[in-house]
């Protein structure tokens, strides 16, 4: 019995003693002491492969991998694979991490899958989510919630809330917030796009857009470019070239083509299916009816009032005044100076 207690006894002391972590653990191709587990201090030589370090990791010339790290991580010409994720602050080469990280990556190069802080490289990489900044000439994440810097490009396959600010943006869904940008991709906008050169959205805006050439679904509020082409609008177009769908609001340019427009056409020429308000331009094209056409030549399928040098109108109930007005429907179609028909 005296014989059992103390083999029991024996056995726990050399169980607690064996899951103690290490204090220091030195690694060059295998670990002194051979611990997976190390609080304190943990160097490295060419290469090392352990479990957990909770304090201070520094290899030196070489890779180093370990499960996770707890603290700070300095490699001296020297990159390293943590694959649990990091709390804390990694320096180095590079940087590979799975998991989870939460601090600070700074590195010529980092890849990592999650991340809650910052990434800083030349390039800056993440396959999960990154809530924070991501800086580098290239960065990539899943989502992003934060700042993207790239001095060439940020490329985002999922959601981008917050800024994204580099000469090319490429998001693969949803943003909310602010793309600035030569060019930007995106689905869906909520906020505002600004490229130099365009703006394409396979989504629809909500917000504005700003660019020399803006493609996009439908907009809600402002699209401003030299060419505008989008889906339905409610609120305004300003271009030299707008092609919308319908629109409620206000179109402004050189040139604007659209299909229903509720609200005002100002161009030089307006083309549109139907038009309730006012077409103003020097030729205003409605192919069916239209309110109000004041321009030098105008044409619609219905109106109610045309003011021109020329005016045409398949079906009148108003007046035209002009040097020539013809209304297919009036007593009389053709006339100088105005016509007149309305139905009683």
């Amino acid at each position: 019995m005296k014989y059992s207690k103390l083999g029991l006894l024996l056995s726990c002391v050399i169980f607690s003693a064996a899951s103690v972590a290490a204090p220091v653990q030195v690694s060059s191709f295998g670990n002194l002491p051979a611990d997976r587990e190390v609080n304190g201090f943990h160097g490295s030589f060419l290469y090392s492969d352990t479990g957990t370090v909770s304090g201070f990791d520094l290899p030196i010339l070489g890779y180093s991998e370990m499960d996770q790290l707890n603290g700070f991580q300095l490699g001296l010409i020297s990159g390293s694979h943590i694959r649990n994720g990091m709390n804390g602050a990694a320096f180095g080469l590079f940087n590979w991490h799975g998991g989870y990280d939460q601090g600070v990556n700074f590195s010529l190069a980092n890849q990592v899958n999650d991340i809650d802080g910052v990434n800083l490289g030349i390039y800056s990489g993440a396959t999960g989510t990154v809530h924070g900044v991501s800086l580098g000439a290239v960065t990539t994440s899943g989502n992003m919630y934060g700042l993207n810097v790239g001095a060439i490009a940020n490329y985002t396959t999922g959601r981008v809330k917050g800024l994204n600010i580099a000469p090319f943006n490429w998001t693969g869904q949803k943003t909310d917030g602010v793309n600035v940008s030569v060019l930007n991709h995106t689905g869906d906008v909520k906020g505002v796009n600004i490229g130099a050169l365009g703006n394409w959205s396979e989504g629809n805006i909500t917000g504005v857009n700003l660019g020399i050439v803006n493609v996009s679904g439908d907009v809600t509020g402002l699209n401003f470019a030299p060419i505008n082409k989008s889906g339905n609008v409610v609120g305004a177009n300003i271009s030299a070239l707008n092609w919308s769908g319908d629109v409620t609001g206000f179109n402004f340019g050189a040139v604007n083509i659209a299909n229903n427009v509720q609200g005002m056409n100002l161009g030089v020429v307006n083309v549109s299916n139907d038009v309730n308000g006012l077409n103003f331009g020097v030729i205003n094209t409605t192919m069916k009816t239209s309110g109000t056409d004041i321009g030098i030549i105008n044409y619609a399928g219905a109106t109610n009032f045309q003011f021109g040098l020329v005016n045409v109108a398949e079906d009148l109930e108003g007046l035209q005044i002009g040097v020539v007005n013809v209304a297919m429907n009036a007593a009389v179609p053709v006339l100088p100076i105005a016509n007149f028909h309305m139905t009683f």
